[in-house]
């Protein structure tokens, strides 16, 4: 199994940092020698790339960023379709829940999968807009009520600005889920869907507002959606609002928080109209020794319930 052989990685390296000698008094004006420890997203692609067979890897680029993927293709002559997993926060593209027997199930039902994790987010508040496909084409945004200044265009800067980024992390992470539907597509899957956990569900809805209908994804899921750290608008709910294709939600009504967020969501899902939105309770089925198994049975039955195979294209001259 891979899950134990990440495990022992990052254990390794944390042992390797704790048994560092401290520095002596003559040694700590000088410059450091020590390499940052690499992140835990690093490390999980670095064993992944190792252990995973070379077909199976793909490398996406958008902008200055890089997404590390796994791509299983349809064990069928045509594929149903495409399904891009997403993993959460400080996981990877074979996390053993959801993502991984997500990914090796639908493969062999008949789907192209891609597993992917996004790069790791900022720990504080940042600005969140939408992903823009061409940035040169588009107006400049207008700024919202109560703005910073020094964000309005003409303003004089403020003193000690922050350094300038090229993209902000909601604009950089769409891209790149914008990236991976590509491939999935490049694959030859004309319906796709989307499937996320936790805090990578909102970067998934953000990214994919306002999508078209003929547009992949053409559906979603959700697994314990959470609003990120780094995300303080717009909000979960005003996301899910905006979202009006097939939506399967897969919540914890055990604990507070799931609780909370199925009584809410549901009543956006009402208020808005949106009839395609389901949930799923998994408190009962966690309880299960087989868990995972019962979570990928509904995934895939909800799946085969909401596709819809492309209608062929009249030739020039035929009746519509």
């Amino acid at each position: 199994m891979r899950l134990p052989a990440l495990i022992a990685l990052l254990c390794l390296v944390n042992h390797a940092v704790a048994q560092e000698p401290e520095p002596d008094a003559g040694a700590i004006s000088a410059p450091s020698e020590r390499v940052d420890a690499l992140s835990r997203s690093a490390l999980y692609r670095d064993v992944l790339q190792r252990e995973t067979p070379t077909e199976e890897q793909r490398q996406l680029e958008f902008n200055s960023e890089s997404l590390f993927g796994l791509f299983l293709p349809a064990a069928r002559p045509e594929p149903l379709g495409g399904v891009l997993l997403i993993a959460g926060a400080g996981e990877h593209a074979d996390w053993p829940e959801l993502i991984g027997p997500a990914r090796r199930q639908l493969s062999d039902a008949g789907w192209h999968t891609l597993a992917i994790t996004l790069p790791d987010a900022p720990d504080g508040p940042t600005i969140i807009s939408p992903p823009i496909a061409d940035p040169a084409n588009q107006p400049p945004a207008e700024a919202e009520p109560g703005a910073d200044p020094a964000m309005l265009a003409g303003s004089e800067p403020a003193d000690d600005p922050a350094p300038a980024v090229s993209l902000d992390y909601g604009t950089a992470a769409g891209g790149l889920i914008t990236a991976a539907l590509q491939v999935l597509q490049a694959e030859g899957a004309e319906q796709i869907s989307l499937v996320a956990r936790r805090d990578a569900g909102y970067w998934a809805l953000l990214a994919t507002d306002s999508t078209p209908p003929e547009q992949p994804p053409q559906a979603m899921v959700l697994f314990e959606a959470r609003q990120p750290a780094a995300a303080e608008r717009p909000s979960l709910s005003s996301l899910l609002e905006g979202w009006d294709k097939p939506m399967l939600e897969m919540l914890d009504r055990d604990s507070p928080l799931g609780q909370a967020q199925a009584a809410e969501h549901l009543r956006v899902a009402r208020r808005a109209g949106h009839n395609a939105y389901r949930q799923l309770d998994l408190a009962p089925i966690q309880r299960s020794a087989v868990a995972q198994e019962m979570i990928g049975k509904r995934l895939q039955g909800w799946l085969e319930a909401n596709y819809r195979p492309a209608q062929p294209t009249p030739e020039a001259g035929e009746t519509p």
